[in-house]
């Protein structure tokens, strides 16, 4: 267990440094090199970090099983309860401080940060939790059990652990691929530009919206005809300013696109 924990937080440590060094190299403008932005970099190191935990998680499982089965292991309980403190004092710091930073930068990087390190409080307050238990045991007549704790608690972390790498790959992954957004966001524009549609007497109208990283990018077009309000450039661009202001609520960086035409074809 104390391996496991130890493991975990080296790997959540490298983990960090690499989403420091994307965070320093997104805030880096390039237009040039980058002309739609970095933000796919955000899902993309996400996805990566789900996957090194989950294999971590899936390892470590498939070690507890086997340690279960060859007879468990014995532990040096007082050593294992100091490391443990140290162990839950140190992430729980580190998972105060980058919860506050998730916050006030609403970035998806940090939030899996935080989740990361959160997991690894959990973690090595659950190696101390077990290792307590293990000392009230030692002195009962339930001793017997000792050799088999460690390996439990890695096998029971390991299983639990599993849920969010593969829940946070998922979410990062349909980022990647420019999933739509969620359905809040969604409904959200969707209204805004059926009313903007009814307004100007616009024939149709479809909206495409896709969240990736703390980007929101956003494609709306609309038909007009002989019928519609809307006919000069100024007027086009008066259309647009209302539909931005319109989103301010929505907390996410955003790529807007906004079209007319008169011809169905290209919004198909």
């Amino acid at each position: 267990m104390i391996i496991f924990d130890g493991l975990y937080s080296f790997i959540s440590l490298l983990l960090s440094m690499l989403s420091l060094f994307i965070s320093n190299f997104m805030s880096q403008k390039d237009v040039e090199k980058f002309p739609f932005g970095k933000h796919i970099l955000e899902p993309l190191v996400i996805s990566i970090k789900s996957l090194v935990i989950l294999i971590m998680c899936l390892f470590t499982l498939v070690g507890a099983v086997k340690t279960i089965i060859s007879g468990g292991n014995s532990v040096e309980f007082g050593l294992a309860i100091i490391y443990s403190v140290i162990s839950v004092l140190g992430c729980g710091i580190i998972s105060f401080y980058i919860k506050s930073k998730a916050k006030s930068l609403s970035s998806e990087l940090l939030k899996a940060e935080f989740n990361q390190w959160l997991m690894d409080t959990i973690l090595s307050a659950a190696v101390l939790v077990g290792f307590l238990i293990a000392i009230v045991l030692s002195a009962s007549k339930f001793k017997f059990l000792n050799p088999y704790i460690d390996p439990a608690m890695t096998l029971i972390v390991s299983i639990v652990f599993l849920r969010l790498p593969i829940k946070t790959f998922m979410e990062s992954f349909k980022e990647i691929i420019a999933v739509k957004a969620d359905d809040e966001i969604n409904e959200d524009i969707y209204v805004l530009v059926k009313e903007i549609e009814e307004e100007y007497r616009f024939e149709d109208s479809i909206a495409r919206v896709s969240k990736i990283g703390r980007e929101l990018r956003i494609e709306i077009d609309f038909v007009y005809n002989q019928n519609s309000k809307l006919k000069t450039l100024d007027q086009m661009d008066s259309v647009r300013e209302e539909i931005n202001d319109a989103m301010k609520h929505i907390k996410y960086n955003k790529w807007l696109n906004i079209s007319f035409t008169g011809n169905k074809k290209w919004i198909v």
